[in-house]
């Protein structure tokens, strides 16, 4: 499969299913940005004086941890169903299936470059330096590998164990509650020893680290997110070109 015409296809199916899913939609891309809004409003009117009163610019720790989990939720969930979901595409044409894949990230992408700018509008009302802002992309598209995989692996397995969609939706909220999102870990050693092998984790304070706080990560966090990101690509495309031969037949 060559890479080209894999981000083409992947492109074109992502930008086919975004204008779907806006057409006849009277708000549009608010839609996009109302649900992370709501639910950082919600955090913040809840855990602003308790949780996050030693948290510096807990507004923005908060708002970045949300739309960075959002972004790994969203397209792990939606990827689970996706083989099911494309059944007939898949049964009459040929094409290579991780395109399908590929597409959701894409269209994750697309959604959460909304949710990152109004981050920023509020990142430049406190006044930080807005420099970080260059090193985002960087950052974003490592973490969007890392979910690609972990969405290559969760598509493939849904098709031979069809309850793992449900599964992940009990797991996902699991996850927001271990992950650092309203909270900072601080000195609660065994929350951080389990946040060492949660994913999520190393990407939210490197990018908290730079964008909020202007400073370099530390090292092992650095190599924590390479590290996860190089698993999950090779894992992923190993279970996903392993099963993907039968995917026809079962579905």
């Amino acid at each position: 499969m060559r890479l080209k015409s894999f981000l083409g296809l992947s492109l074109s199916l992502a930008k086919a299913e975004f204008k779907l899913k806006n057409e006849g939609s009277y708000f549009g891309i608010i839609w996009y940005i109302l649900g992370p809004i709501l639910t950082f409003l919600l955090l913040l009117g809840i855990f602003s004086d308790r949780l996050g009163n030693n948290i510096a610019y807990y507004p923005l720790y908060l708002l970045l941890g949300i739309v960075m989990f959002n972004l790994f939720q969203n397209t792990t969930t939606e990827a689970t169903k996706a083989i099911s979901i494309h059944r007939g595409i898949i049964k009459s044409i040929k094409f290579p299936l991780e395109a399908l894949i590929g597409s959701i990230t894409l269209k994750a992408i697309f959604s959460h470059i909304f949710e990152i700018l109004i981050f920023f509008i509020i990142l430049k009302s406190f006044g930080l330096p807005l420099v970080g802002i260059l090193f985002y992309p960087l950052i974003l598209g490592v973490f969007c590998i890392f979910i690609f995989g972990v969405s290559l692996i969760f598509s493939a397995l849904n098709v031979y164990f069809v309850d793992l969609e449900n599964i992940w939706v009990f797991a996902s909220r699991v996850l927001w509650f271990a992950t650092p999102i309203f909270y900072e870990i601080g000195n609660q050693t065994k929350l951080f020893l389990i946040n060492l092998f949660n994913p999520l984790y190393f990407f939210i304070e490197i990018s908290r680290s730079i964008l909020i706080y202007n400073k370099i990560p530390d090292t092992w966090v650095i190599l924590g997110s390479l590290g996860y990101t190089l698993i999950s690509i090779i894992i992923g495309f190993l279970v996903f070109n392993r099963l993907k031969h039968k995917f026809a037949e079962m579905v």
